[in-house]
């Protein structure tokens, strides 16, 4: 169903603008998928989507003109100019999506296999870093991505974006600290594996492929003291020259890919 909208003031456009921030889009229980391809993500695994809006500029070819005949779309077509003022993309997307935020809770790690692994976010900042790790995760057959709480927004648009739609096909929980965290994986036995620079064992060393719980920590700070007393296990990556750290995505995917290594 196609709506055309004209005004700025319109009940969309406003929802729109309040997805923008994190407080609306918790207030909500709704985000904004940016372009064709989270677009497309979200209609192939048929989330929940509210509305589809695309610029008057915009050319989407048979799949646009599908959305707009199907009785179980309403897409809604704005004026170019202020489409472009709805997204903050450095190229114009021209297609948003507005989608209920999926529901999911620390319960659902008694459904992994017992030795599926766990990524632990310990305040993770950096949008690029953190879609970077949820893709990794994905892609090296992790079962679910618990964030302390302090760790960026998944479902802002920069995040989303740089996850290029993986985070549609993983569990994703965020926990209030330490002390909830710990109690979480302590309850599904999973041995919480720590970085540590000055204190760890080289990661080759260690048994990383199965029913661990992989902490990454702050960009600028590392992980948390709480976080990193209750460690089973403490990893370094060994470092040649005067390097002293990885960034933290990097760091996540070599520990992540010891998982599939044979």
């Amino acid at each position: 169903m196609l709506i055309r909208i004209g005004s700025s003031d319109n009940s969309r456009i406003r929802l729109v603008r309040k997805l923008q921030t994190r407080k609306g889009r918790s207030t909500e229980r709704r985000f904004v998928a940016e372009g064709i391809n989270l677009v497309s993500e979200a209609l192939r695994r048929d989330l929940d989507i509210d509305f589809v809006m695309v610029s008057d500029a915009y050319d989407g070819g048979q799949m646009l003109e599908d959305m707009k005949a199907s009785d179980r779309l309403t897409v809604c077509e704005v004026p170019s100019a202020m489409f472009d003022r709805l997204t903050d993309a450095e190229n114009g997307v021209g297609i948003i999506a507005v989608i209920h935020t999926l529901q999911c809770d620390a319960s659902v790690i008694d459904d992994l296999p017992e030795d599926a692994n766990v990524l632990v976010l310990d305040r993770i900042q950096d949008p690029g870093n953190l879609g970077t790790m949820i893709r990794t995760a994905v892609a090296a057959g992790y079962g679910m991505i618990i964030a302390v709480r302090g760790t960026a927004d998944i479902w802002s648009a920069k995040v989303l974006r740089s996850t290029a739609g993986m985070i549609f096909d993983i569990p994703f929980v965020y926990v209030s600290g330490a002390e909830e965290l710990c109690t979480i994986l302590r309850k599904a036995g999973k041995r919480i594996t720590v970085t540590d620079p000055a204190g760890g064992r080289p990661y080759f060393e260690e048994d990383l492929k199965h029913g661990i719980a992989l902490v990454i920590g702050n960009e600028g700070n590392g992980i948390s003291d709480e976080v990193m007393s209750i460690a089973d296990l403490r990893v370094t990556l060994p470092m040649h020259g005067e390097v002293e750290s990885l960034n933290a995505a990097v760091s996540a995917a070599i520990l992540m890919y010891e998982s599939v290594r044979s």
